[in-house]
């Protein structure tokens, strides 16, 4: 073996194709390193994603109509009105439609278990969605048309129904 075909670093003599393997495996141990050591953003990415708060109406929608059980509240001349028979005032009506417009939720891998009414909401441009609402394990929306449960933000049951 000839002397050109050998080099010395920090006192090791070895020629240049091992020089080369103990490089490719110091760079191969170093991405391995790399790779492991450093915290990862899947977990904070999904974390993230469960704790995202949003509206229930989006912002372009129009709500016309709210159906809870038989009580109908309608949307004409910038009030709310609950149509006949009904048992909630004007006052209270206004309150109920002003709840769902301003409902803000978060979506929850709860599994509900205590159905108390479906909630039907009717857009200008005949557009519908259905929620339900489930009392157990605590307040839940479900979105039957998604298949997604949500936790709604700072509402009770009470201001959502009127009762």
């Amino acid at each position: 073996m000839k002397y050109n075909q050998k080099r010395t670093i920090f006192g090791i003599t070895l020629t240049k194709r091992a020089w080369n393997n103990i490089l490719i495996y110091a760079v191969l141990l170093l991405m391995f390193l790399l790779y492991y050591a450093s915290p990862r953003d899947n977990g904070s990415t999904s974390e993230q994603t469960n704790t995202e708060v949003m509206g229930l109406i989006p912002g372009h929608l129009d709500l016309q109509q709210i159906i809870i059980d038989d009580q109908t509240l309608e949307h004409s001349n910038n009030d709310w009105r609950c149509r006949q028979p009904c048992s909630l005032s004007k006052q209270q009506s206004e309150n109920v439609a002003r709840t769902w417009l301003s409902l803000r939720m978060q979506p929850t891998e709860l599994e509900p278990t205590a159905k108390v009414v479906d909630v039907y909401l009717y857009f200008g441009g005949d557009q519908t969605a259905t929620v339900e609402i489930y009392t157990e394990p605590r307040l839940l929306l479900r979105l039957p048309q998604q298949q997604r449960v949500f936790e709604p933000m700072d509402v009770t049951i009470e201001s959502l129904l009127g009762r």
